[in-house]
C-alpha cells in the first residue's frame, strides 16, 4: 500500500511539471526589461566568440523564458533552434564542411537557415 502511495504522489508530481512547461503562455515581445536584455545579449555574445555554447544555449533559454514570457518547452525549443544556428556559423571560418544528406553543399544547410525559420515562426505565434 505504502508503495502504491509514493508511486501515485511521484506520478502525479510528474504530471504537473509536464502541464507546468507545456501549458502554453502568452509571451509578449515588447515587455522586456531593457537592462536585464543587454546584460542577457551582451552575456551570449560573449560566449558565442569564446565557443561556449552550453552556457549561450542556457542564456537564449534564459532570454526567451524571463525577458519575454515564453512557457518551458517553448524557450527550450526557441534556444535549441537559435543555439544549431551558432555552430554553422561558428564552422564557416574553419571546420568540418557542412555537407546535406544527399551529399553536395547547401547553402541552406550550411548557413543554419531552417534553424532560423524554426525559431522565427515559433516567435511569430506570440507577437502582439
Amino acid at each position: 500500500m505504502r508503495r502504491k502511495s509514493v508511486l501515485a504522489i511521484v506520478l502525479a508530481a510528474i504530471l504537473v511539471a509536464a502541464a507546468f512547461a507545456c501549458w502554453p503562455r502568452k509571451a509578449d515581445l515588447r515587455a522586456f526589461d531593457p537592462a536585464g536584455m543587454a546584460q542577457l545579449e551582451t552575456a551570449m555574445w560573449r560566449d558565442y566568440y569564446a565557443k561556449r555554447y552550453g552556457a549561450l544555449f542556457y542564456r537564449l533559454y534564459e532570454l526567451s523564458r524571463t525577458q519575454f514570457g515564453f512557457s518551458p518547452l517553448d524557450s527550450l525549443r526557441i534556444a535549441l533552434s537559435a543555439a544549431r544556428v551558432a555552430d554553422p556559423l561558428a564552422r564557416r571560418g574553419g571546420g568540418r564542411p557542412c555537407r546535406s544528406a544527399t551529399g553536395p553543399r547547401s547553402r541552406d544547410n550550411c548557413s543554419g537557415l531552417p534553424s532560423v525559420e524554426a525559431g522565427h515562426r515559433r516567435l511569430l505565434t506570440n507577437r502582439p
